[in-house]
């Protein structure tokens, strides 16, 4: 009686918003670029610790593997599906009254691939794609059998992502007409969707009641349990990460953009912008797809440029602050 009651409660709770499942979607996606930040910075500090920075996705590939499968046991979602308030439940509830709050361990083993294994194999082929997109555009890439395979990778990648883009944007729309309970396909392949999670249960003893007993002098009744320990540290985590969020969209709001701030004066010639003359100041040779970058008014080949500002965010010849988005291809005799 009491599981079929638990599942009654998972089946009312009512239909998550879109705001929340976008949100809780964000909310993953900022962790792991916020960390690589911190080690690459802690890498730049201390240089000894260079090894992090290099296999920085298989370390954070085994940290997300913990953190994922803790949420998924203990609270039936993930991290962030978890700091809004979601947990995942079966379509079907066949498999569900036998296992309470908790997933069937088939659905959890697959969420917990889906949402750490899935990630991981993206980026990285992602970034094979990326590197011979550049190679691609650098004309580094002949015509060669394997070099026509790399070319084809690339296009073929490009169709998936498109393809892989549309039907998330299909489910998500079908979700917010009411025709289907996914909205998203990872959860549409496992059979699952997502409701708010019940209230937690009240706990014996909480830091409130500490703080209490320690003003009032009971020594002897005051405690730290080890549920109050993590419960603390669970919810440092999930605020830290929903902080992070927030200062990068405080970079990105469209206040802080270069359009808003007045035009500066035009920049004195300085003398060694001279030998930059009809070449790139990265490579220092003719350009190759001639691309500005109006914080400078350098002209570079926009593969140069590109990779620079992904990994330094800055002009490489003024060092004024920069990014992809601001390049202007230029379309000029070579």
């Amino acid at each position: 009686m009491a599981v079929y009651a638990a599942h009654l409660t998972r089946t009312l709770q009512g239909t998550p918003s879109v705001f929340q499942i976008t949100a809780q979607e964000a909310l993953g996606a900022t962790v792991k670029p916020a960390l690589r930040k911190l080690v690459e910075y802690l890498a730049s500090v201390y240089p000894k610790n260079k090894w992090s920075e290099r296999w920085y996705d298989e370390l954070y590939l085994l940290i997300d593997c913990c953190l994922q499968y803790h949420y998924l046991k203990h609270y039936a979602a993930s991290f962030s599906e978890c700091f809004y308030g979601l947990m995942r439940v079966p379509l079907t509830s066949s498999n569900e009254f036998s296992t309470g709050h908790r997933l069937p361990v088939p659905l959890e083993k697959g969420s917990l691939a889906l949402l750490v294994l899935l990630p991981y194999f993206r980026d990285k082929v992602e970034k094979i794609v990326n590197q011979w997109r550049e190679d691609n555009e650098d004309g580094r890439l002949g015509k060669s059998k394997s070099d026509k395979a790399r070319k084809a990778a690339v296009h073929l990648y490009s169709i998936a992502h498109l393809v892989s883009e549309a039907a998330k944007l299909i489910i998500l729309a079908r979700y917010l007409t009411g025709s289907s309970p996914c909205p998203s396909p990872p959860l549409l392949l496992l059979g699952l969707t997502l409701t708010n999670a019940p209230p937690p249960e009240p706990e014996e003893n909480t830091w409130s009641d500490l703080a209490r007993n320690l003003f009032k002098g009971n020594i002897g009744s005051a405690m730290i349990t080890f549920p109050m320990v993590w419960g603390a540290m669970a919810g440092a985590v999930q605020w830290g990460a929903f902080f992070v969020q927030f200062l990068r969209w405080w970079e990105t709001r469209p206040g802080l953009t270069m359009d808003s701030l007045p035009s500066p004066p035009p920049p004195i010639r300085e003398e060694k912008s001279v030998r930059y003359t009809n070449k790139c100041p990265v490579c220092l040779q003719s350009w190759k797809v001639p691309t500005v970058l109006p914080v400078s008014g350098y002209i570079f080949c926009y593969s140069c440029i590109a990779r620079h500002l992904r990994a330094n965010q800055t002009c490489p010849v003024t060092m004024l602050p920069a990014t992809e988005r601001s390049l202007v291809r230029l379309y000029i005799d070579t």
